[in-house]
């Protein structure tokens, strides 16, 4: 009687979720019709509302997804691009099964490039001059992401990396830049980006590159395009970038080494100056790195019987003196202006009086030099 009850409970329940979601379909139907009329009267914006209606109140999927595809075309009809991208997204998400995937696809990639030529969604359908945020990355990356090996996608990414770059965003850029020659090996596209991307690394190894990465970043991008396309009008400019960038790298590396042997160690100058002289023999640098190895011989002799030249480090201690005390001291703030602490002199650079050789003259004028009133700064 106990299992009886409960499966009489669950059949009723059943039957209210039942006739619940046909009540839901019900619904969402009526505002889908309220949507057909509108769109026909050509009122896009308030039919795509509706069909967005019919979207949340339908049960069915198949009910919610031709309300998505609805509204997708109303809001395509309202030159409202960014909201025909958002359902486009959810049926992507929602209903991937019961859609034309590469058709919806195709439309997210022609979203992006209107974006991409300008256009902005109306904040108000009247007011013409208040528009919506700009959405282009947005788009793109959501089309890439859905189809990364698409037909127009090496396009998509180039016109992204250059976004990328307009913003200050620079390694997000290189990201696609190296993505392109991967999945588009031998297009146009491909060549583009390897172009670009020796570009933007060598304006990133001016700006400041202290452990030389971005440099050996742009060296690698030259040669892969020069490996790749050997034989295009821009190879020249990749050639002198490339020469461009290792002499940067050899005056970095020469400058190392020229501190070390200013610093009195040759072992270590020795180190830096042979690797400009073995991996840039081309460079200006190259050349004085030489000199300079040739100046190390001249001074530093191998001992009998040592392979390597050995001269410690000396310290040139420089010893300044202690001013004498017979000498006047200044002592006076700087930028004081004398305001805080008047200059103050030795006592034995001021006049003074033996006693063994005063005359009683001197004495009696000193004596009343001490009595006088009119004496405020006593005796001197």
């Amino acid at each position: 009687m106990r299992f009886s009850g409960i499966k009489t409970g669950l059949l009723a329940a059943a039957v209210l979720l039942a006739a619940a979601a046909e009540a839901s379909d019900q619904e969402a139907n009526v505002f889908f019709s309220q949507g057909r009329d509108r769109e026909k009267t050509e009122s896009y914006r308030s039919a795509a509302s509706r069909y967005m209606d019919a979207h949340f109140m339908a049960d069915s999927s198949i009910l919610k997804g031709n309300a998505l595809i609805a509204a997708a075309r109303a809001y395509r009809k309202a030159e409202l691009y960014g909201d025909e991208f958002d359902c486009l997204q959810k049926l992507i998400r929602e209903h991937l099964n019961e859609i034309n995937f590469t058709q919806i696809v195709n439309r997210q990639y022609e979203i992006g490039d209107l974006y991409f030529e300008g256009h902005r969604d109306l904040f108000i359908s009247w007011i013409p001059f208040i528009q919506n945020e700009d959405r282009t990355i947005e788009i793109y990356e959501a089309a890439l992401k859905n189809a990364p090996c698409a037909e127009r996608a090496g396009e998509t990414r180039l016109r992204l990396a250059r976004l990328y770059i307009n913003e200050q965003k620079t390694d997000d850029a290189i990201r696609h830049l190296r993505e392109i020659p991967k999945l588009h090996p031998g297009t146009r596209s491909a060549q583009y980006a390897m172009l670009e991307l020796c570009s933007l690394l060598l304006q990133m190894s001016e700006r400041g590159d202290g452990d030389g990465s971005y440099s050996r970043q742009a060296v690698e991008a030259c040669d892969n395009y020069l490996r790749e396309f050997p034989k295009t009008p821009e190879t020249p400019w990749v050639i002198k970038a490339r020469q461009t960038v290792r002499n940067r790298m050899a005056a970095r590396i020469h400058a190392v080494g020229s501190y070390y042997y200013r610093s009195g160690k040759p072992e270590l100058a020795e180190k830096y100056l042979a690797e400009v002289v073995r991996n840039y023999s081309t460079t200006q640098q190259a050349a004085e790195s030489e000199n300079l190895l040739a100046k190390i011989d001249d001074e530093f002799e191998v001992p009998p019987g040592q392979k390597h030249r050995y001269r410690p480090y000396k310290e040139e201690l420089k010893t300044v003196p202690i001013p004498d005390e017979d000498q006047p001291i200044m002592i006076t703030p700087e930028h004081s202006g004398n305001r805080w602490l008047l200059p103050v002199r030795n006592l034995r650079k001021s006049p003074t009086v033996d006693t063994n050789e005063i005359t009683p003259a001197t004495r009696e004028n000193f004596q009343e030099q001490l009595t006088d009133p009119n004496n405020r700064n006593g005796a001197k």
